[in-house]
């Protein structure tokens, strides 16, 4: 009977740690398959920086943002006198990897109905994003935020 109880227990402790060893393999793949979809997004140009923070002052959900779409880029972003809005056909746009894996992006409206002189974008594998905002007048803005594939 002693016997049987231990080989009980064995069998669990085995069972839960398979169980454990499964979901480690299942997250390590959910993140391959996330850093995947954020170098597409990056790559292809068809994507959207969500800002969630400016600076370490928290913004309302789905107001400022900005969306690359293949030949469109446009911008509604938080200003300090009012919302810095813009939309754009030609603009230069580049892409590097950076350091950790990151996915680093350089973009150059070509538009002068803009205090935006370029936006420099920081993104995680996992989508997480640092964008610098350079103006022509005043100084630098920071968002934090992250990208996601928008449906148009």
């Amino acid at each position: 009977m002693k016997s049987i109880s231990r080989l009980f227990f064995v069998l669990i402790a085995v069972f839960a740690g398979l169980n454990t060893l499964k979901a480690q393999t299942s997250l390590k793949d959910d993140k391959s398959d996330r850093a995947a979809e954020v170098k597409k997004y990056v790559q292809t140009k068809d994507y959207v920086f969500e800002a969630t923070n400016k600076g370490s002052m928290p913004l309302s959900y789905h107001k400022y943002d900005v969306a690359i779409d293949k030949d469109t880029l446009i911008a509604n972003l938080p200003g300090s006198s009012g919302k810095i809005k813009f939309d754009c056909t030609k603009y230069n746009y580049s892409e590097w990897r950076g350091k950790n894996g990151d996915m680093n992006v350089l973009i150059k409206p070509n538009t002068q109905m803009a205090d935006v002189k370029q936006i420099k974008m920081e993104i995680t594998p996992q989508g997480h994003a640092m964008v610098e905002v350079e103006r022509h007048h005043g100084g630098p803005l920071s968002l934090n935020g992250y990208v996601k594939q928008e449906d148009y």
